[in-house]
């Protein structure tokens, strides 16, 4: 037999009359009290032109038809001011999202890191999430992973550059250290996990050794002859992509995430989406490169354009890339460390090329810099043209006319 619904009335004291918009039903047998059967409160609704029924809850769980009618007024309030919440549903999910926020806010840094590690394995090569990972194991974690992350302010940041300190680290290593705490604070301030930035090193007293660590290595032209026609004999797969990062100038991770769906040969362009600095950025595509990706099977739309030997995506660089560089022709043989080949060295070189014939401007939007210090870094000056314009400086000009005022 089906429950029958009733109108929840006000009591007396409170004046009488009805709870419009509330009903409920009683359970058969469970009671809410000596006297009273449990009640089940609905409330019922107006809104956007369709009638709402929603289920607040039973007596026993607090609900009485008082609260479920200031449920009401509420929602009607806000549907009037036309404020969110609108509904019950929408209030449920709202109140759900800031408990699940309010919860978010007192987990620990050794509790987050798993959340922050696999987004970075899943978007920065192996070589990168080793090394936070070993920077997070090593000395994050040690002195820093007990705190909540709302907690780690300036002065956690200075219990983490003190141990680095004491034990007599480089520069450059306090500057990695702090930049991994950095990168997982960032993280979860983008996720609203946290409410406030990471402070910048300058404010934690680590701004590492400046310029000293670029790399000055240019690739020469019979180099890059020599590596294309070494990896062409030996890999096909890895040639495509270093050939592509020649024409290019792009950073690998964006060779590697580059899909069909990114390349339009009809336009002759081509787009890099998400790239380091968060921004998508699209390209010309010259002959050559157009040559070169009309040379690759294409795939799906979905399907990244570079495919490694056994048909997997690009994850680090080649390793018979690194093999031809190192062991075939041995290019870094005696050198240090800045001068050694990487698969940055190729992008390294192409901005080097394109500074000696575009503006800033244009090398900024080509290379995805946001800032004209990048681009400043590969834009030399011209000596003959300085030369000249110093000359010019000397040249006597012709003098006008006096005229005289004198009546």
């Amino acid at each position: 037999m089906a429950m029958k619904w009733h109108q929840a009335k006000r009591p007396k004291k409170l004046g009488g009359g009805e709870y419009k918009g509330i009903r409920y039903r009683e359970h058969p047998s469970r009671k809410k009290d000596a006297v009273n059967l449990d009640r089940y409160y609905t409330l019922s609704y107006w809104w956007n032109g369709k009638s709402h029924s929603e289920a607040v809850g039973w007596a026993t769980e607090g609900v009485s038809a008082q609260r479920a009618y200031e449920l009401l007024m509420d929602l009607k309030e806000n549907q009037k001011n036309r404020t969110p919440p609108f509904t019950l549903r929408e209030l449920r999910e709202e109140n759900w999202r800031d408990a699940q926020q309010a919860a978010s806010k007192n987990v620990t840094l050794d509790e987050y890191w798993p959340v922050f590690f696999e987004h970075c394995k899943l978007h920065i090569k192996k070589s990168s999430w080793e090394k936070e990972e070993s920077n997070f194991k090593v000395w994050i974690s040690p002195y820093l992973g007990h705190f909540r992350l709302a907690d780690i302010k300036l002065p956690q940041w200075d219990i983490l550059v003190k141990a680095l300190t004491d034990a007599g680290r480089a520069e450059r290593t306090k500057e990695y250290v702090t930049g991994t705490l950095r990168r997982i604070l960032k993280f979860a301030y983008e996720r609203q996990v946290i409410d406030e930035t990471p402070p910048t090193g300058r404010r934690v007293g680590v701004t590492g050794p400046g310029q000293s660590n670029r790399r000055r290595r240019i690739i020469q032209p019979h180099e890059e002859q020599a590596l294309l026609e070494k990896l062409r004999s030996l890999d096909i797969s890895a040639w495509r992509l270093v050939r592509f990062a020649f024409l290019t100038g792009c950073r690998a991770g964006e060779a590697f995430k580059l899909c069909w769906r990114d390349v339009d040969f009809v336009s002759g362009t081509l787009v890099f989406v998400d790239t380091k600095n968060g921004d998508s950025r699209r390209i010309p595509m010259s002959r050559a490169l157009g040559d070169l990706l009309k040379s690759i099977p294409q795939g799906r739309l979905d399907e990244p354009v570079f495919l490694a030997k056994r048909g997997l995506p690009y994850k680090e660089s080649p390793s018979s890339y690194r093999l031809v560089v190192n062991d075939i022709l041995r290019l870094n043989e005696g050198r240090p460390d800045l001068e050694r080949i990487t698969f940055h060295s190729i992008r390294h070189t192409v901005a080097t090329r394109l500074a000696q014939q575009l503006n800033p401007r244009d090398l900024m939007d080509l290379m995805g810099w946001r800032t004209v210090e990048m681009a400043m870094r590969y834009v030399k000056g011209d000596m003959e043209v300085q030369r000249n314009a110093f000359e010019s400086l000397g040249e006597s000009r012709p003098m006008g006319n006096v005229v005289s005022l004198r009546g």
